[in-house]
């Protein structure tokens, strides 16, 4: 997102807080498919058939019009719908930027992806023994295949879902995200039960998940690769029982922007205030049925206020315009740019 476009994504947050509401940020599950069998998601489990590509686009052109500005496109694992590339360009098309989350299995075999998204969010889970144990065996070796090729190309960071498999390997994911240029990032086990299912037995402790960001905090303090800012470390840190993945009251600071700046569709068009709430929100409505965004407005009553899944608390302070969260994110970008170009002439003398 170059600079323009933060500016405007800063004012419509600043509209936010003189009470507007406008979906600026839209997380699509665009499919449960996904070659994957990851421990602690029970997603393809759901087997829902996808929307089809017209309808997708019409909930596309209903987004911008109502004042969307960043899809972040998921599943399941996106890529195996045959017209994802279409799909993101046509979100760019309308003006919108699009970020995709993917395991990157089938990147190497699509590769016309990355000239159809402004940025790629891949999981890794640390080193083979790691990465394999939480998600399947060969799984690690696929993932860095889609690192090694996104590498150097579009902006490139990846996702850590943090279980008592990896959470020792910190170091070695920055090891890793220097040496091929990308910024990282980290989630606790947050899924709910209709998305995850029981993922206790994998779960750290208590006291482990709060040494690990703390880690994580002393790191990106020495110039570590991590994109999550500061303030948001801080306070996970402080997280009272990473078991509960929610608390009705404000942690974080801001409240929660869920419903009024950000929202969630699924894949079935049902539109959530957020993914953690998918499948335990009856207010949900249909945005094929009603519209897109009648369908937003009616996802604006929330039962929580703060979350451990990174990507909301972030976008609270975001919204709620804190300067220091902004600044940490707007320098994150820019080192995700300056890291791609390194990457890229590294691996120019080889090709």
């Amino acid at each position: 997102m170059n600079f323009k476009s933060q500016v405007r994504m800063g004012i419509g947050a600043i509209k936010g807080r003189f009470g507007h509401r406008i979906p600026l940020n839209v997380m699509i599950s665009v499919t449960d498919n996904c070659p994957s069998r990851c421990s602690y998601c029970s997603i393809p489990s759901r087997c829902r058939p996808d929307l089809s590509t017209a309808e997708w686009k019409k909930l596309l052109e209903e987004m911008r019009a109502a004042g969307t500005m960043r899809i972040g496109v998921w599943g399941g694992e996106p890529m195996t719908r045959r017209d994802i590339v279409e799909l993101c360009s046509y979100a760019r098309e309308l003006g919108m930027y699009v970020s995709i989350d993917s395991n990157g299995y089938l990147i190497p075999s699509r590769p016309e992806i990355l000239d159809a998204v402004d940025h790629v969010v891949i999981s890794l889970d640390g080193p083979p023994h790691a990465h394999d144990a939480n998600r399947e065996l060969g799984s690690w070796l696929r993932t860095m295949e889609a690192i090694k090729l996104c590498s150097g190309r579009v902006r490139l960071w990846t996702i850590t879902v943090l279980t008592a498999n990896n959470i020792s390997e910190l170091d070695w994911i920055m090891d890793t995200a220097r040496e091929y240029g990308f910024m990282t990032t980290f989630q606790t086990l947050h899924h709910n039960d209709s998305l995850g299912g029981d993922t206790s037995a994998m779960r750290p402790s208590n006291d482990e998940y709060r040494q690990a960001f703390a880690r994580l905090l002393e790191l990106k303090g020495k110039g570590a690769p991590i994109a999550l800012s500061e303030g948001f470390l801080k306070k996970i840190a402080q997280w009272p029982d990473f078991t509960r993945t929610r608390l009705p009251e404000k942690f974080y600071g801001p409240r929660c922007s869920a419903g009024r700046m950000f929202c969630n569709i699924d894949v079935d068009g049902r539109v959530y205030p957020c993914s953690l709430l998918i499948g335990e929100y009856p207010g949900a409505l249909n945005a094929l049925e009603v519209g897109f965004e009648k369908a937003f407005h009616a996802a604006s009553e929330l039962p929580c206020q703060a979350c451990t899944a990174s990507c909301y608390p972030e976008y609270n302070y975001l919204y709620g315009l804190y300067p220091s969260v902004a600044l940490d994110w707007h320098r994150s970008v820019k080192t995700t740019d300056r890291m791609m170009r390194n990457a890229m002439e590294k691996k120019a003398p080889e090709e």
